[in-house]
């Protein structure tokens, strides 16, 4: 349960500013965990630290690993420092960056061959000063990082991205077989560790950072993970797959507020009978690890944990599919048993929001309210309008998935904006509704309060972070240099005081 009311800016590691082509883990990041100390916020939420895949449109919910790091975000300006890679070969990067297409898939195929040298440097001679270090990085964390480094390193090798194509004895894990590229592969083997090594450690260097200011860290852990990852080939049993690998059913949500046709995700469907035979062991793996990097989690569709949409494999859209129980009450009791207490934040958005609702409450679980969810034809009992609100609650003024509180306004139709004039009590136009909004959310009951940082500076439709559907056109918003002014700092700061949130 939330105990404290506190304040927080939704931004991932991505968006902010770079001279690189996408956010990273260096100064840029380290200057906006000072805006939000200057601003008196307790929280920075991200999005999934986790690996981008091209071929899934570089969305950090559908990566090839449940576990491994994102190395596009490692600093360049921080291997610098290490003697990782030459200044001269960044501050070049730098300056291909102002001609070139601020998109992701340019900074992915850019950035992989210094990465890879920053690797071979490391190993040539930073083995010697931080052997120890890498060394027991690779002993704790290897329940995935042996099959990750080896799942990436035959991807490379074969040049064949998806796994289910590779040669059989591969595709079934013959144990010989694995031994056999293992050690054939030991060097790319190991530029794949030292990579994960190097994240993590920029990772573990900047909450600290973010810890001694007082400032908590909220991750995000998608349910599901992709088809096409180390995580389905070495745990084949605890999905539903066919034979060759593939899945029966996938995974998705039917239609509703962000989809006429539904969203069909594509990933496999757990074999949940399967996961309670082991008692969960590879789900309490993956919050333990989770628990490692963050304060609080949000667990993404976390409906899911108890009832799903589960699609036919063979239907192109997620329309026809069906609800399949899941078993919750299994799952958070193990869950108890290893942790005591789950930092956890339930995204309980969507149809079966309600049902869910009880077992949140026993639980003492924090669910999420979105202000702009509550100005629909269900107005005076939507859970989302903030005279509904209880204390143990998370409120947005919306997600990473909702257009910006201007864009939401301005694409509304005239009944919507009529509603948000007639609750508030005065006119509501496109000059105040972002201030009208964000006032709503922080001056809620909820004692956690989460506003995107476009919000913060009442940014348009143009600089929203995702569209459901809309693929390689999402998750390119960028921060550009010194857009979080003094100005919106010091509102920030006033409304956060003004609200309590100190």
């Amino acid at each position: 349960m939330l105990q404290l009311r506190s304040s927080g800016l939704l931004l991932h590691i991505t968006s902010l500013p770079s001279a690189h082509g996408v956010g990273d883990l260096g100064p840029a990041a380290y200057q906006f965990a000072d805006f939000l100390v200057r601003t008196g916020q307790t929280y920075w939420q991200i999005l999934p630290l986790t690996p981008l895949d091209p071929g899934a449109g570089f969305s950090p919910y559908s990566s090839p690993s449940a576990f491994a790091g994102n190395t596009v975000m490692i600093s360049f300006d921080r291997l610098v420092e290490q003697g990782l890679l030459p200044a001269a070969d960044v501050a070049l990067l730098a300056t291909e960056w102002q001609s070139a297409e601020p998109s992701m898939a340019t900074a992915w195929a850019k950035k992989q061959p210094l990465l890879r040298k920053a690797a071979e440097t490391f190993i040539e001679k930073g083995l010697t000063v931080e052997g120890l270090g890498f060394d027991t990085f690779c002993y704790r964390q290897a329940e995935w990082l042996e099959d990750y480094a080896l799942f990436v390193a035959l991807q490379q090798d074969l040049n064949i991205p998806t796994w289910t194509n590779w040669p059989d004895a591969l595709v079934r894990r013959d144990a010989d077989e694995l031994a056999r590229q293992s050690e054939r592969l030991a060097h790319d083997i190991l530029v794949v560790k030292v990579q994960q090594y190097l994240f993590y450690q920029q990772w573990n260097d900047l909450i600290t950072y973010c810890y001694t200011r007082k400032v908590h860290l909220i991750g995000d852990i998608p349910i599901y993970v992709q088809q096409n990852s180390a995580d389905v080939w070495a745990n084949k049993e605890l999905f539903k797959l066919d034979e060759s690998g593939m899945p029966r059913y996938v995974a998705g949500s039917p239609p509703d507020y962000f989809s006429a046709d539904g969203q069909r995700w594509g990933n496999p469907i757990y074999d949940w009978p399967e996961h309670e035979r082991t008692g969960f062991a590879w789900w309490i793996r993956r919050m333990r690890h989770q628990m490692s990097l963050y304060s609080l989690t949000r667990l993404d569709h976390f409906l899911g944990f108890d009832m799903y949409w589960e699609i036919p494999s063979t239907e192109p859209t997620a329309k026809v599919g069906e609800w399949v129980k899941a078993p919750t009450e299994e799952f958070i009791h193990n869950m108890y048993r290893q942790f005591v207490q789950l930092p956890l934040i339930a995204e309980d958005l969507g149809a079966r929001s309600a049902e869910i609702q009880p077992f949140l409450r026993h639980y003492a679980i924090p669910g999420m309210r979105v202000i702009q969810f509550g100005f629909g034809d269900d107005l005076p009992t939507s859970s989302h309008i903030p005279h509904n609100h209880t204390l143990n609650n998370v409120v947005y003024t919306g997600t990473h998935d909702n257009n910006t509180s201007l864009g939401w306004y301005r694409q509304g139709d005239e009944d919507l904006k009529k509603r948000v004039s007639e609750y508030v009590g005065v006119t509501v136009t496109e000059e105040n509704v972002v201030t009208v909004v964000t006032r709503m959310a922080m001056q809620s009951v909820a004692r956690l309060a989460i506003l995107p940082v476009q919000d913060v500076l009442q940014l348009n439709e143009e600089h929203r972070m995702n569209t459901p559907g809309a693929g390689g056109s999402s998750w390119q918003w960028r921060l550009k240099p010194g857009q979080l002014t003094d100005e919106a700092g010091e509102t920030l700061l006033a409304l956060t005081k003004m609200t309590g949130r100190i």
